[in-house]
C-alpha cells in the first residue's frame, strides 16, 4: 500500500471516528438554545393537548436513542397559575427524537419515557377547556412509558393509585394499541386500548387482569364527555372474595366523590365467601355498564 492510500485510509477512518462527536456537539449545542427546549415544549404540548413546561435540568441523550432527557415536567399549569393546578407532574423525562429535522429546528417525537410523579384526573381539561369534556386528538407514537406514579383520585380523603407501570406502544387515534399497567399491591393487566375522538372515550379491551390474585378478563371505558363514567364490565370462573378483602391494600377512610361515575359488572361461574359458594352470580355496581356503540375495529385496528 502506497503513502498516499495509506494516508486516505487513515483520514477516513479519522473522519468516521469523529463524526459521531461532531453531531454529539452540533446536536447539543442546538439543544443547549432556549430554541431547543421550546420547541420540545411546544411539540409535547401538541402532543398531550395541553401546556407543558419543562423547568430543570435538559440534556441531549444518545441511548437508547438520540433525544433527550431532564427533570421537573409539568403538564396543565398555566403561566402565572398556581403550582397545585397542573394536571401531572414528571420528576424526570426521557423523550426520543428524530435527529435530521433538528438541524432544521423541527422536533420529530419517537417515544416518551416519564418517571416518578402524579396525575389528578379531575384536572384533564384538553386544549384550555376548563370542563374536560372531550378528548383531543394525538399524533401517533411509537411507546409512552410511565412509571411510578400516583393518580390522585379523591385529595381530601387522600384515595391515591401508585402506578408502578403504564406502557403504550404503537399508539394512533383510531387503533388499537398495546396496554400493559401495573398498580402497586392492586393490579397487573394486558390488553388494548382504543382512543375514540369522536366519542370522547377511551376504551380497554381483552383485558387480562390479575386483581389482588383473582383472575378476570373484560373491558372498560372511561367517558369524558359530561357526565363522567367508568363502565367495568369483567367476568372470572373461580372468584374468591375473602382471598381478595385479604390482599386488597387500604386506599385511605372516607367516601368522598371521585371524578366519575362507576357503573360495574362482574360475572362469575363460582363465587365464594365465608365458606358459602354461589354459582352463576352477577354482581353489579350502580347501573349495568354501557359504553355506547363500538368503534369499527375491523378497520382501525391493527393485526
Amino acid at each position: 500500500m502506497s503513502i498516499r492510500t495509506r494516508t486516505r485510509v487513515l483520514l477516513m477512518l479519522t473522519t468516521l471516528l469523529l463524526l459521531p462527536f461532531a453531531l454529539y456537539w452540533l446536536a447539543d449545542a442546538w439543544l443547549e438554545s432556549s430554541g431547543g427546549r421550546q420547541l420540545l415544549e411546544q411539540e409535547l404540548s401538541a402532543r398531550l393537548g395541553m401546556r407543558v413546561r419543562l423547568g430543570g435540568e435538559f440534556d441531549l441523550m444518545l441511548l437508547p436513542d438520540i433525544g433527550v432527557s431532564g427533570t421537573d415536567l409539568v403538564i396543565g399549569r398555566e403561566a402565572g397559575a398556581e403550582v397545585s393546578s397542573f394536571f401531572a407532574n414528571s420528576r424526570e423525562f426521557e423523550v426520543s427524537v428524530a435527529l435530521r429535522p433538528l438541524f432544521n429546528r423541527q422536533v420529530i417525537i419517537d417515544w416518551i419515557r416519564l418517571t416518578g410523579g402524579r396525575v389528578y384526573p379531575d384536572r384533564y381539561a384538553p386544549s384550555g377547556n376548563d370542563q374536560g369534556s372531550s378528548l383531543t386528538q394525538l399524533p401517533e407514537i411509537r411507546e409512552l412509558v410511565l412509571r411510578d406514579f400516583e393518580f390522585v383520585l379523591d385529595q381530601e380523603n387522600e384515595v391515591v393509585l401508585r402506578l408502578k407501570e403504564l406502557q403504550v406502544s404503537d399508539f394512533a387515534e383510531g387503533r388499537r394499541a398495546a396496554l400493559f399497567i401495573e398498580v402497586e399491591d392492586l393490579v397487573t393487566l394486558d390488553g388494548w386500548l382504543f382512543w375514540d375522538l369522536g366519542q370522547s372515550r377511551i376504551e380497554f379491551g381483552d383485558l387480562q387482569v390479575d386483581l389482588a390474585g383473582q383472575q378476570l378478563s373484560g373491558n372498560v371505558c372511561l367517558l369524558l364527555q359530561h357526565p363522567r363514567s367508568l363502565d367495568l364490565d369483567f367476568s372470572a370462573g373461580v372468584f374468591d372474595l375473602d382471598a381478595l378483602r385479604k390482599n386488597l391494600p387500604e386506599m385511605g377512610e372516607g367516601g368522598g366523590d371521585l371524578p366519575f361515575d362507576i357503573r360495574a359488572r362482574l360475572s362469575v361461574e363460582e363465587l365464594s365467601s365465608s365458606g358459602v359458594i354461589a354459582r352463576g352470580v352477577v354482581l353489579n355496581l350502580g347501573q349495568d355498564p354501557d359504553c355506547g356503540p363500538s368503534p369499527d375495529l375491523a378497520v382501525s385496528a391493527r393485526d
